[in-house]
């Protein structure tokens, strides 16, 4: 189960740069947002202007997880923010930190195995809980019938 956490997009491993062809056809790439991009993003230095069609068009920055669109040609969606939307704190259920050297489908495998542990490890509270509880009701069991005459 994903619990939302007020978060920075920019410390995100799911924010990553959104690649095609300069055609717009063929294959697409999901390629990794490096620390000091993702700092300058952060400060403003990186995409601030909207208008910027070239710089949009060539250095596409996305949320892998498709939170939200950033892009001028997108402002008709629903889900789209300006970059000054994406720079502050947001709610997102999907965020996990970014670890430096690791693309966003790494980043997607890492979210899994930490979903994966989690479930593992409430299951076996759960089994643990049921367990003793198993346990301290046989000995009670045996306590009170071997007290009985």
């Amino acid at each position: 189960m994903f619990v939302k956490k007020l978060v920075l997009c920019s410390k995100c491993g799911f924010l990553c740069w959104y690649i095609q062809h300069e055609s717009g056809e063929g294959p697409f790439r999901w390629r990794e947002l490096n620390k000091h991009y993702r700092e300058q993003f952060q400060a403003g230095n990186f995409g601030g202007e909207e208008d910027d069609l070239e710089y949009n068009e060539h250095l596409n920055i996305s949320c892998l997880r498709r939170q939200w669109v950033w892009a001028p040609h997108n402002r008709l969606r629903s889900d789209y923010v300006d970059a000054d939307g994406v720079r502050e704190r947001r709610q997102c259920a999907y965020y996990i930190g970014y670890q430096p050297a690791f693309g966003p489908e790494e980043h997607k495998e890492l979210k899994r195995e930490e979903e994966t542990r989690r479930s593992m490890f409430k299951a076996a509270i759960v089994g643990a809980i049921i367990g003793a509880s198993a346990a301290i009701a046989v000995q009670l069991l045996y306590l009170l019938f071997a007290s009985s005459p």
